[in-house]
């Protein structure tokens, strides 16, 4: 693990003398080497070329909306309600838990140093929030499975007539806001990988951007005075 500075950070430094530290973590690009819900979903539409080709428009408007949270959100609700339509929401939910018990293990999937971090942070008595778009049982399992007693904030489903639909987006600000439902308005630290958490790394002390973009890194720079990256990876298999 390789760590390039861009700014002063003292990892025992508190924001108000008090023994522990508020620490954010997103979750996509930092404890996983790619995104948990395609990870999840590719598989299970290609195995369904029907469905697949019901949601190729909700996926293309997903892939090219990036840049407007507003509109992602607005596809990724429709992906993910053609993805759940006809499928029991109990096996739907059950399936999520189970995959994100069997990545957690997979070195290949989930990163090695991430985790160590983390439970680094909890040993400290830090509180530690995980944060994100990830649908909200296949966090659940991902930490149950490594023995992860943190918060999380995750993209929440419910179940709707005799459909699961993903009821809340956890992405960009909505992350700011669920966190605040929990009575957390600023942090000492957060992680990240991505330039759609800059309203998360606005409201940080310091700010760890985990194998960060050019754009990113400028993003971070441009609303934070603590800034440092790391280059973190997974472990190939044997």
């Amino acid at each position: 693990m390789t760590e390039m500075e861009a700014g002063h950070v003292n990892d025992a430094a508190q924001l108000d003398g008090s023994s522990s530290r508020r620490v954010v973590f997103d979750f996509d690009g930092v404890f996983t080497a790619v995104d948990s819900t395609a990870a999840w979903l590719t598989p299970r539409l290609r195995a369904r070329p029907l469905r697949l080709l019901r949601c190729a428009p909700w996926l293309v408007g997903f892939a090219v909306s990036g840049r407007h949270p507003r509109v992602r959100t607005w596809f990724t609700r429709r992906l993910m309600d053609g993805v759940f339509a006809g499928e029991r929401p109990e096996r739907l939910v059950a399936e999520l838990r189970r995959f994100g018990s069997v990545v957690a293990l997979d070195e290949a999937f989930t990163v090695p140093d991430a985790v160590d971090r983390v439970r680094a942070h909890l040993r400290d008595g830090d509180e530690v929030a995980i944060v994100s778009a990830g649908l909200e049982p296949l966090l659940a399992g991902w930490c149950e499975a490594l023995g992860l007693e943190v918060t999380v904030c995750s993209s929440a489903l419910r179940v709707k007539g005799r459909s699961l639909i993903l009821a809340d987006h956890c992405f960009a600000q909505r992350k700011v806001e669920r966190l605040a439902e929990l009575g957390w308005s600023r942090w000492d630290r957060v992680y990240t990988d991505s330039a759609h958490d800059v309203p998360l790394i606005a409201l940080a002390a310091e700010t760890v951007l985990v194998n960060p973009s050019a754009h990113t890194l400028r993003e971070a720079q441009a609303v934070s005075a603590s800034v440092r990256s790391v280059t973190w990876g997974v472990r190939a298999r044997a």
